[in-house]
């Protein structure tokens, strides 16, 4: 594909909150497919205060993300650095109302944020990325119909590989379990352990000396990026996932993105399903035409 990637794009998001009367929703969400922007924020503490942040990063982040297209990086490294300084705003922007209203708290915030960025007209289109907590993002690869997952949760396997009870391979097998989990078959005695404490985070925007991922991904015509909140992918199956995602007649965005919400609230209302959460759930796409 050549060709700069503006008017081959499309995106569109849906959020919907959990189902407690006189909450609203601590999640929020940032898609501008005119920018090749997506972006999802997770607030952590009790309501309030999480709420604040995440509404907070996403608003640090817009404009700086967006103006990325701006600057002529030497490099993809160059470019990848800018999008880690976008988060290290919002990071900054959320500290800072810790700062000046104490009563907020100490809340916080998950966050992936996403940038498509072209070297020039002749090169690859490339989603720049940065992840911290527990929202992530994945890739359709229309080619391989295969779902991609592309951000590590900060989650407790984080910290066993980290106190290196885990390698990277065993974090990545015991992830793959628990996005596959259904109930039909036990799960192995880390992998239980993970899953009952999968709510748990050790990262996140707000928390001193925060660490992120940082990540760049080539995208292909047809390929699908879907940035969501945990609320989604911790109702759905991976399976569950991809098949939304990769249905081929649907190729409006915003659709996708409002499946995913309405099948994981399907699931989260079902008395007995192992992966039922109730939770704001949140979905950000978008599209790269064939």
């Amino acid at each position: 594909m050549t060709g700069l990637w503006r008017g081959r794009v499309r995106g569109g998001s849906a959020t919907r909150k959990k189902p407690i009367v006189g909450r609203t929703n601590e999640d929020t969400v940032l898609c501008r497919a005119i920018d090749g922007v997506i972006g999802v924020f997770d607030g952590i503490g009790s309501y309030s205060e999480a709420r604040l942040a995440s509404q907070i990063a996403r608003q640090i982040c817009t404009e700086p993300l967006r103006a990325i297209d701006k600057h002529k990086y030497a490099s993809l490294d160059d470019a990848l650095m800018a999008v880690g300084k976008v988060l290290l705003a919002a990071q900054e922007g959320v500290t800072e109302l810790q700062r000046q209203y104490p009563e907020a708290g100490d809340g916080g915030t998950t966050a992936t944020i996403v940038k498509l960025w072209q070297q020039n007209a002749d090169a690859p289109i490339v989603a720049l990325f940065a992840n911290i907590g527990d929202s992530r993002l994945y890739c359709w690869r229309a080619k391989e119909r295969r779902l991609v997952r592309l951000t590590n949760d900060d989650s407790v396997l984080r910290s066993w590989r980290e106190q290196g009870w885990i390698d990277d391979a065993t974090q990545e097998e015991i992830t793959n379990l628990i996005d596959g989990y259904t109930g039909a078959e036990p799960l192995p005695p880390a992998a239980q352990e993970a899953w009952d404490q999968r709510n748990t985070i050790c990262a996140w925007l707000g928390m001193p000396d925060i660490t992120f991922a940082l990540g760049a991904v080539e995208l292909a015509p047809g390929d699908r990026l879907v940035a969501t909140s945990d609320g989604i992918h911790d109702n759905l199956t991976t399976n569950e996932m991809a098949r939304i995602i990769s249905k081929p007649h649907v190729e409006d965005a915003r659709e996708i993105a409002v499946n995913l919400v309405d099948v994981a609230q399907a699931i989260a209302a079902q008395d007995g399903s192992p992966r039922a959460k109730p939770d704001d759930m949140t979905a950000a796409v978008l599209l790269i035409d064939r």
